[in-house]
């Protein structure tokens, strides 16, 4: 009890989101405002995606470079999503974005870590929920994940890597071995 975290309250009243950030604020509990709502549900949404995928990395023993490179490539697929969506790009950069996803894509807590984790074992995702025993997010995030991707002409292949392993039986290797094999680009 007392352990020092952040969060963000987000909304496009100002005013409101000050209240909030007054009444819920303490020596441990810091709050901050963010007017950009959509980026902040995006972020909410979508950094579960990346934290399977984070999962499935360690599963299969990867390393921690394999899985920070997913953490921020991931991260950049959110945030070219958001932008074309028209959220404000600093959102996916601050504790909505890269922090929530950092913990989520690292903690053992985590549900969607976890599952990606035992999918990255050989555990299906059926069977990885079933021994997760949780709703696993980022598994029912998937279809709007990929149906944004395609609305707005988004690339967001660590998601479409995902989504292979969770809705069509790819194996983590081989989905791994496809994203480290695409056409070579800049950051």
């Amino acid at each position: 009890i007392g352990l020092p975290t952040t969060i963000v309250a987000a909304g496009t009243d100002l005013k409101t989101a000050q209240y909030v950030q007054s009444v819920f604020a303490n020596s441990y509990f810091r709050v901050y405002t963010n007017p950009d709502i959509e980026g902040v549900e995006l972020c909410g949404a979508l950094k579960n995606v990346i934290a399977l995928a984070a999962g499935v990395s360690d599963g299969i023993g990867y390393g921690d470079n394999a899985k920070a490179a997913i953490i921020t490539r991931g991260m950049a697929e959110i945030a070219r999503l958001g932008k074309a969506m028209g959220c404000d790009e600093r959102t996916f950069y601050g504790l909505a974005g890269i922090g929530d996803l950092i913990v989520t894509a690292t903690s053992r807590h985590s549900r969607n870590n976890r599952a990606g984790n035992l999918m990255g074992r050989g555990f299906s995702a059926k069977e990885a929920i079933e021994q997760v025993g949780m709703v696993v997010e980022g598994i029912n995030a998937l279809p709007a994940a990929v149906g944004l991707s395609q609305k707005y002409d988004v690339e967001m292949p660590i998601t479409f890597a995902v989504n292979e392993m969770v809705h069509h039986g790819a194996d983590p290797k081989t989905a791994v071995s496809l994203l480290m094999t695409r056409e070579y680009k800049a950051e």
